[in-house]
């Protein structure tokens, strides 16, 4: 008997992440399957130079409300020393993307 867990995504920076990439990854899906959620798929931010919100932030929270997942893991620090300061990025995927973030310590 299969049974259909709800979707969750992850997000990740390249440049803080560096040679743990694959470790942060399995961190997430481990989260993720120890809180009842299925990790469909990692976004990973290259480097959030100028923009206000960074790229792969903006298609994490299209693909959130696309697929109706309300669980976003990410590591601490990787939502941090952006344009757009933390807890703006936090209330977007909140009210954007509907869905709720949780860091895992780094």
């Amino acid at each position: 008997m299969s049974v259909n867990l709800p979707l969750a995504y992850g997000y990740i920076r390249l440049d803080l992440a560096g040679r743990e990439l694959t470790t942060c990854e399995q961190r997430m899906q481990a989260s993720a399957r120890e809180r009842g959620y299925q990790l469909a798929a990692v976004f990973r931010e290259r480097e959030p130079l100028a923009a206000t919100l960074p790229q792969a932030f903006i298609d994490l929270i299209d693909e959130c409300r696309r697929a109706e997942a309300h669980m976003v893991f990410t590591v601490c620090g990787h939502l941090t020393g952006m344009a757009t300061p933390r807890t703006c990025l936090l209330d977007v995927m909140a009210a954007r993307g509907l869905a709720h973030v949780c860091e895992l310590p780094a």
